[in-house]
């Protein structure tokens, strides 16, 4: 069962420290289903990341878990994760809930999106 009460995305989310928890499978489309607009869609200035969420899951218990989704080094300004096919997305976190919280969210979103066809 999701015990997600609400996914918070912008740029106010403080996510300096985080680092890389793992990677997950998914379209572009998929992610803006499942957590909105990305919160940059602008290169950044080191190019290495071109599109990026910055989320913030609170928990039905009031826990909060920060998680960031994020193209790696593809020096392309967001084509080859735009392209509308399946892309390796990096999660990054202050520990691996922000990855299982992720997946958990994709998940439910493919279900909702499967049923729906």
């Amino acid at each position: 069962m999701n015990n997600i009460y609400n996914i918070y995305n912008s740029q106010s989310i403080k996510t300096s420290g985080a680092s890389l928890v793992g990677t997950i499978e998914a379209t572009y489309e998929e992610l803006i289903e499942a957590f909105g607009e990305p919160t940059y869609k602008e290169p950044s200035g080191d190019g290495k990341v071109s599109t990026e969420w910055n989320l913030e899951f609170e928990h039905q218990d009031g826990k909060y878990v920060v998680a960031t989704i994020y193209d790696w080094k593809m020096y392309d300004n967001g084509t080859a994760c735009r392209s509308g096919e399946k892309f390796e997305w990096h999660v990054g976190g202050f520990n691996y809930e922000a990855l299982e919280l992720v997946e958990e969210e994709l998940e439910e979103v493919r279900c909702e999106m499967a049923i729906a066809k």
